[in-house]
């Protein structure tokens, strides 16, 4: 009886896991809206401080819906490292997982940075609150590079197998290359590996080989 159920909710998790991404996605857009006016680095210590003590609860707001989205992500991201690990590539299945760690771990980072500017507003010197957002701004790398290599895997995957057609594997890693080159242009590769990420969900969800293999 346990055992049954175990295996329930690990076919539900395999099932329904990869809309981790879309949830993750929205849940990220949200606390982007939530938080409000981003502070620039040129504005002055006083009137970045002035900003989080304005917006303090807008902003840890904001920081929890972007955790709950990294779980999200998480989810999806492990996901995908079994369904690639499940067509017998076994070491892009590791770096599925692995690119899926660094990418939430560097969310949680992010998330906890704009936690604490708000809890402490009140409490900082402009000048540290002006330190501290500056090093939350620059935050970047992790969650982008861990986000591009996951991307960049299952698209690998794909162009090895059927997991997915040939030509998302194909966006999936035009996407990452785009992404990787730090120039504005790296904005793109953003967008597509979001889209690609979507795209990724919907099929492994509704696609006819997963629900056969689900039922």
């Amino acid at each position: 009886m346990g055992q049954t159920k175990e295996n329930s909710v690990e076919q539900k998790l395999q099932r329904y896991g990869p809309l981790g991404a879309i949830a993750g996605i929205i849940l990220v857009l949200i606390s982007f809206a939530v938080h409000g006016r981003w502070a620039s680095t040129e504005e002055s210590a006083q009137e970045i401080a002035d900003l989080y003590v304005q917006n303090q609860d807008r902003v840890f707001i904001g920081s929890w819906l972007a955790i709950l989205g990294a779980l999200c992500v998480l989810v999806f991201g492990m996901c995908m490292s079994q369904r690639v690990r499940d067509t017998g590539q076994q070491l892009l299945g590791m770096l599925a997982a692995g690119a899926t760690l660094i990418a939430v771990a560097g969310m949680a980072v992010d998330s906890t940075l704009r936690a604490g500017l708000s809890i402490q507003a009140e409490n900082m010197s402009p000048e540290s609150m002006k330190t501290m957002h500056a090093i939350w701004d620059a935050f970047f790398w992790p969650m982008h590079a861990g986000m591009a290599t996951l991307v960049l895997t299952i698209g690998l995957a794909a162009l090895s197998s059927g997991l997915l057609p040939k030509w998302l594997g194909w966006i999936g890693v035009v996407a990452f290359v785009v992404a990787m080159i730090p120039a504005p242009t790296m904005f793109v590769g953003i967008i597509l590996s979001l889209l690609f990420m979507v795209i990724t969900a919907l099929m492994m969800t509704f696609g006819k080989n997963t629900i056969a293999a689900a039922s």
